[in-house]
């Protein structure tokens, strides 16, 4: 279903902490440049660098080497077969110098990710090389009589890598290491340009590239650690992926993996698959039953989506069926093999759980969670003409939604459970005032007021959202109104700031425990940059009609190319989208459509919504109060 991965030869960028006798110009030589025919030496100016390293019989060496940016990468070191074997190869890798962990790989203390002077921690490669005595040649190369290479099966993944040596009896030489960066053939169509704000550029491409090392034989919550596809995370790589590529076949195995790992007598699906050891999160499951709606809106593909409709009904059945009939609210099923994991927040720890939800078995975000699907849900259905199962659920989300609003409301604030039950002050979180948003139990300005006072805290009253649940705390400023979004919109990406000045070149997965330093759920960037800001989205299910919607008063200017996906990977087309300021102080928006002749619902501020035809090229001049005239073809942007 998925093609094979890609593969390119990269090269580290420079080596610290050397402790040996050769030189460092030697290592450097030799490490730094591996690109080259290492049987022909290459001439500097005025040297000529080696082409191999000399270690000396009985003789021990360190150094850390450092490749440009996070990456995951097969690693080979070649030697010449030593006349003695015995020597020793041992690779550390790490994500980022640190000081020693309290807990690996639970509780780390991050900060600089570039700071020499810290050590580095991580997984280890041990190779102990055989010299002379070869029993059976295997033919993994043409060299084997007078090289020996050591390289693991499966890829690695580091920024910093440790290699000590300690050689034996006879001297080794180390002719090089290579590498080669891997990832799936991600095709990155989209683009987003500003000369506005320069963190626009480093917040884009820290994200596309957190991506793509989250994506190898499937989507990967992280791939310094366990490399599983777990749901929660991959609904929010896949709706990155659509946006930067056309190609949807990723998606497609992940909800065909995740709707294999159903498990009948639970009635809910794995939190990840695939997977040898079963876990369950039951939030999970309907994050899946999101990313097969999602999958329809991007995709219109009807015969594959219809396959997983058994199993939509059969999850959500498992919530309606622990619904109290006092509260008309679902009580979390709390025993062994469920794990009712929130959020990665310091006050949840350690599972991720708020206290009062422990203390009621009633969660806000697990009733809002489970009603925003339920109308996710009978929106699929009703596209595909099942609208009685549509309506019912639009009537089981309304019941929840009422209850919400009823019990889980203090007359302020949304609680993390019922609100008779707990106190106030820390038991608010963003979480709940999202989550409220999204399913409907608070809206218009009573959604603006509690998105506002949660991300205006000054009194630290709201337990703040991850990394992962910011993007849908995104959705729910997005859902209570454009002005809501706009004024939260610069401040929001504060903590991914903060990452940048870190020297992270890929997104953490949390600030809590800073277990790893890559997890694309944190790469909402991309989503934002080009269903917020350049505001294209698919109207009707397939892209059949697109919506156009732009904030353009977030950016002075503003640039940005979205694809448009289409099954089995191909590209349909390209939405080009730009504007600037004129020098009458309006702004020219210009949208162009490339590929596709399919109405384009255009709004543009307050102005009524235009449609005009895609394929063509339009210029729409937007004053200071509104818009005037109607949009005027050109034959060139």
């Amino acid at each position: 279903m998925i093609p094979f991965q890609k593969i390119r030869d990269v090269s580290f960028s420079s080596v610290h902490n050397l402790k040996s006798d050769v030189a460092s110009s030697a290592w450097s030589a030799v490490l730094l440049h591996p690109l080259r025919n290492d049987r022909t030496p290459h001439h500097g100016p005025e040297t000529t660098l080696p082409a191999h390293l000399v270690l000396p019989a009985n003789s021990k060496h360190q150094v850390d080497l450092e490749v440009p940016y996070h990456m995951t990468a097969f690693i080979a070191r070649h030697f010449k077969r030593p006349e003695d074997g015995g020597s020793t190869i041992t690779l550390t890798y790490a994500e980022s110098y640190e000081d020693r962990p309290s807990l690996v790989p639970y509780l780390r203390h991050k900060s600089h990710r570039q700071d020499y002077s810290k050590d580095l921690f991580g997984p280890r490669d041990i190779y102990e090389l055989r010299g002379p005595n070869i029993v059976n040649a295997v033919g993994y190369y043409d060299t084997e009589g007078t090289e020996e290479v050591v390289q693991p099966f499966h890829f690695r993944t580091f920024r910093f890598i440790r290699l000590q040596i300690d050689v034996s009896t006879s001297e080794l030489v180390l002719e090089k290491i290579s590498l080669q960066e891997t990832n799936y053939p991600l095709d990155v169509v989209a683009a987003v340009d500003t000369n506005s704000d320069i963190d626009v550029k480093p917040l884009w491409e820290t994200s596309v590239r957190t991506l793509k090392n989250c994506m190898h034989n499937c989507y990967e919550d992280c791939p310094f650690y366990e490399q599983l596809q777990y749901a929660m995370d991959t609904r929010s790589s896949i709706l990155f992926t659509y946006y930067v590529s056309s190609d949807s076949r990723p998606a497609q195995q992940a909800i065909i993996q995740l709707r294999n790992s159903f498990v009948a007598h639970v009635g809910l699906t794995a939190s990840r698959a695939p997977s040898h050891r079963l876990q369950i999160i039951p939030h999970f499951s309907l994050y899946w039953i999101s990313m097969v709606c999602d999958h329809w809106l991007f995709n219109g593909d009807r015969s594959f989506t219809m396959q997983f409709l058994p199993i939509i009904d059969a999850i959500l059945n498992y919530f309606n069926s622990r619904l109290d009939p006092r509260l008309n609210l679902m009580t979390s099923e709390d025993r062994p093999g469920i794990w009712n994991y929130h959020d990665w927040t310091e006050e949840w720890r350690p599972y991720g759980i708020p206290p009062s939800v422990v203390k009621t078995g009633i969660s806000t975000y697990t009733n809002a969670l489970y009603a925003y699907t339920l109308k996710n849900a009978a929106s699929l259905l009703h596209d595909l003409e099942r609208s009685a199962l549509a309506v019912e659920y639009c009537g089981r989300a309304d019941l929840v939604t009422e209850a919400i609003l009823r019990h889980c409301f203090d007359g302020n604030y949304f609680t993390d459970s019922l609100a008779e039950a707990t106190q106030c002050g820390r038991y608010y979180s963003q979480h709940s005032q999202a989550w409220a948003v999204l399913c409907g139990a608070a809206k218009g300005e009573a959604a603006a007021k509690v998105l506002h006072d949660s991300l205006d805290d000054k009194a630290s009253t709201f337990i703040p959202t991850s990394v992962s649940m910011s993007f849908y705390m995104l959705r729910a400023l997005a859902m209570a109104g454009k002005d809501t979004y706009n004024a939260n919109f610069r401040r929001f990406w504060a903590p991914w700031r903060a990452q940048l000045a870190l020297g992270l070149t890929t997104w953490e997965e949390d600030s809590v425990s800073q277990r790893s330093d890559c997890h694309a759920w944190a790469s909402a960037p991309i989503y934002e940059f080009l269903a917020e800001v350049a505001g294209v989205r698919p109207a009707e299910p397939g892209w059949a009609a697109i919506c156009f919607k732009p904030s353009i008063t977030l950016y002075r200017d503003f640039e940005a190319t979205v694809p448009i996906p289409a099954q089995r990977g191909r590209e349909l087309g390209r939405v080009h989208v730009a504007w600037a300021p004129t020098a009458d102080h309006d702004v020219e928006v210009r949208l162009s459509i490339m590929g596709c002749n399919v109405p384009v619902h255009v709004r543009l501020s307050s102005r009524p919504v235009q449609i005009v035809v895609g394929g063509q090229d339009y210029t729409f001049i937007v004053h200071r109060k509104d818009i005037y005239g109607s949009p005027r073809k050109n034959s060139m942007l």
